[in-house]
């Protein structure tokens, strides 16, 4: 049994290319409240880091429930951008809410996110009825829209 309790979450990390184009993103295209960009240098971030001579800027998004820091590194300059498959292991994804699946897929796709395939309806459990979409960008950032069953029906219904 552990001797600590985990109170809340706190933030979820996200390593970017462009620092400016992703906070557009999330400002602009998805309506979040962004912070002003930070730059650290200090042994402080290599040992936390465990990336020796770590340089980086970081800036958070306020998301509803939730806070992401993006991190852009100066230094070192021979970074990766990551190419894993949803299926591989560390692959992650954040997934958001809307009232409008075709519109924040029609939005994210104007900033240059790509759809993984066509929405899709969850066909059992307990989000069943829900339609789901994955976006990735250049960056290997995915994000899930998902729209509530009550929402798909209320759309289907008003349009119908």
């Amino acid at each position: 049994m552990s001797k600590f309790t985990v109170i809340r979450t706190n933030h979820t990390g996200i390593t970017v290319s462009d620092m400016e184009s992703t906070l557009d993103f999330f400002r602009d295209v998805l309506c979040m409240n962004t912070s002003e960009i930070v730059e650290h240098k200090s042994e402080m971030v290599e040992r936390l880091t465990g990336v020796p001579g770590a340089q980086i800027r970081i800036a958070f998004v306020d998301l509803p429930g939730h806070q992401i820091e993006l991190i852009q590194y100066l230094n070192p300059t021979d970074t990766l951008t990551s190419e894993l498959r949803h299926c591989d292991a560390g692959a992650f994804h954040i997934a958001l809410e809307v009232d409008d699946i075709e519109a924040a897929t029609d939005a994210a796709e104007s900033a240059g996110y790509v759809a993984l395939g066509e929405p899709q309806i969850v066909p059992e459990g307990p989000r069943k009825g829900n339609r789901n979409v994955y976006l990735r960008n250049s960056d290997g950032i995915v994000i899930e829209f998902q729209m509530s069953a009550r929402r798909s029906n209320t759309k289907s219904n008003l349009s119908g």
